[in-house]
């Protein structure tokens, strides 16, 4: 019996080990998930970006200016996009009423300014939302271009809509609150957009907003 009460005592002192070790392999486990499934949002947003804003450019390639994305008044056309096919499936809501990012906030197109100042729709945005702090400060120092050809107009930290952030009522070029920052090819704050910069606009939380607005 006493040998017997030893092994036992050793047996559950090894399933003790045993398990804090699957434990930390289960933090460690969910952790490495999360910080994958991060980088696999981020990657998505990247290429939704990329692929519509070559749809878009394909489809108003006759056209003088891309006011028709929002009539030129900042609300989006949903019916544009929709029948144009500008957006994948995957992005549109279950009612198919409003378009989403990977991270489930919003996914606005809308037309622009083609330079600093100038809202003459001959450039257009896209304007996501609801985007946690390593999100922004991936798509804020992503390089979308830094060259005239890349069409590039400008990056924007909680810096508005598409329409906004090229106004002149806007701090373009530079810093306006220490939550907003906004970078232009050639600029004050020029692109790609140097990472203390955003570091200081991106905020804790799911609550930041990013623009990327090209001609």
């Amino acid at each position: 019996m006493k040998n017997i009460n030893n092994q036992t005592g050793r047996s559950m002192i090894e399933m003790l080990g045993v398990l804090a070790i699957i434990g930390v392999l289960s933090v460690g486990g969910i952790a490495g998930y999360s910080k994958a499934m991060m980088q696999y949002k981020i990657n998505k947003t990247v290429d939704q970006i990329s692929q519509i804003a070559g749809n878009i450019r394909t489809l108003f390639a006759s056209q003088k200016d891309y006011k028709a994305l929002d009539n030129g008044t900042g609300s989006i056309n949903y019916t544009l996009i929709k029948k144009a096919h500008l957006v994948p499936d995957e992005m549109w809501n279950t009612g198919q009423t409003a378009i989403e990012n990977p991270f489930g906030g919003s996914f606005s197109i809308m037309s622009a300014g083609k330079k600093q100042g100038v809202v003459d729709w001959k450039g257009f945005g896209f304007y996501l939302t609801s985007l946690p702090e390593d999100a922004c400060m991936a798509l804020a120092t992503y390089d979308w271009g830094s060259g005239t050809s890349s069409g590039l107009v400008a990056v924007g930290i909680n810096a508005g809509s598409p329409n906004s952030i090229t106004s002149t009522t806007r701090f373009y070029g530079g810093m306006g609150n220490n939550d907003e920052a906004v970078a232009i090819p050639g600029g004050t704050v020029s692109v790609p957009m140097p990472v203390n910069i955003a570091a200081s606009a991106c905020k804790t939380g799911d609550t930041n907003s990013i623009t990327v607005n090209f001609h």
